[in-house]
C-alpha cells in the first residue's frame, strides 16, 4: 500500500508506482468517483471508454465534441 499526504491546499501527489501502473502522466485529466467510503481514480480516457454509449442525449455529436475538447485541453 502506498500513501500520500494532503497539503494545506488539499492536494495530493499520486505515488510513482500507482502513476506507472495506471499510466498517468503530467497534464492528464483524472476522474474521481466516490463509492461509499472509498475513492476511485482513473484517467479521463478510461472513464469515457467505460461509459461510451451509455449516456443518452438529444445532441450526441455536441456532447462528444465537448468531451474531446476537455480531454485534449
Amino acid at each position: 500500500m502506498q500513501s500520500s499526504k494532503v497539503s494545506t491546499k488539499y492536494q495530493i501527489t499520486i505515488p510513482k508506482g500507482i502513476r506507472q501502473k495506471i499510466g498517468v502522466s503530467a497534464g492528464d485529466i483524472i476522474v474521481f468517483e466516490v463509492q461509499k467510503d472509498k475513492v476511485q481514480i482513473e484517467k479521463l480516457e478510461e472513464f469515457y471508454e467505460r461509459y461510451a454509449g451509455s449516456i443518452k442525449t438529444k445532441e450526441p455529436v455536441k456532447v462528444v465534441k465537448e468531451a474531446r475538447k476537455r480531454l485534449w485541453e
